[in-house]
């Protein structure tokens, strides 16, 4: 097995331009490093899966066991979600998972056995999720497969969140004229005093039109003010 860390795991992210593309580079190397022959990764709540080794076309709904399957699944994903990974026979048992139809659809074609889930969290919310299987007889995960998974959940979540923030469209704020006016000055380097003479108002009125235009796009200093005025 190849080892992964946390530190590769955020080089990806910086080297990478979305969450699709990092997901095809990290889950490969995940499988690897857990020992694992099939995964899945979905990165936030809305994206589509990235799958290895799978030969079922995942889109959606159509195969991703966290939303096919989830009533009956609903324990095992729980426990995930509450201690970051779970693996479903150590929740439900092993005879009680060789009853579902999760199985019977998706593990057994694949020659599995035992599958792990995973919830990477950041800010207190899911930032993705994670499903691993081995293909075998003897395909089982243990307490340290739990462990090596769980160890790089953080790393995954700052990294899944960073890029999903990064996809997000940032408007551009819709200004007055009279707001536009004192944006285009502030970027020229001009002071409250200069803007005042240059608009013919006192230093007192720009210094609250520009403290209310900051309070409403939320930014600290006048040099963020005129960035998210003039992001393309």
């Amino acid at each position: 097995m190849t080892a992964v860390d946390a530190g590769t795991i955020v080089a990806l992210a910086h080297a990478l331009r979305n969450s699709r593309a990092f997901g095809c580079a990290l889950l490969p190397a995940l499988l690897e490093h857990v020992g694992a022959d099939v995964g899945i990764f979905r990165a936030g709540d809305g994206g589509v899966p990235v799958t290895s080794g799978f030969s079922l076309a995942v889109g959606g709904s159509a195969g991703d066991p966290w939303t096919r399957h989830q009533r009956e699944l609903a324990p095992v994903l729980a426990a995930a979600g509450d201690a970051g990974v779970s693996v479903d026979a150590m929740v439900l048992g092993q005879r009680r998972v060789r009853s579902t139809r999760y199985f019977s659809e998706v593990v057994r074609p694949h020659g599995g056995n035992e599958t792990l889930f995973a919830v990477p969290r950041w800010d207190e919310a899911p930032a993705g999720c994670l499903v691993l299987g081995r293909c075998g007889a003897g395909g089982r995960f243990g307490r340290a497969d739990v462990s090596r998974v769980h160890a790089l959940l953080p790393a995954i979540a700052l990294a899944t969140s960073a890029l999903i923030a990064r996809e997000q469209p940032i408007e551009t704020p819709v200004l007055s004229r009279r707001e536009a006016e004192i944006v285009d000055l502030l970027s020229r380097g001009l002071s409250s005093r200069d803007i005042a003479s240059v608009l013919g108002t006192s230093v007192n009125t720009v210094r609250n039109q520009v403290g209310r235009l900051m309070a409403r796009l939320e930014v600290a200093t006048r040099a963020e003010l005129v960035a998210r005025c003039r992001r393309p």
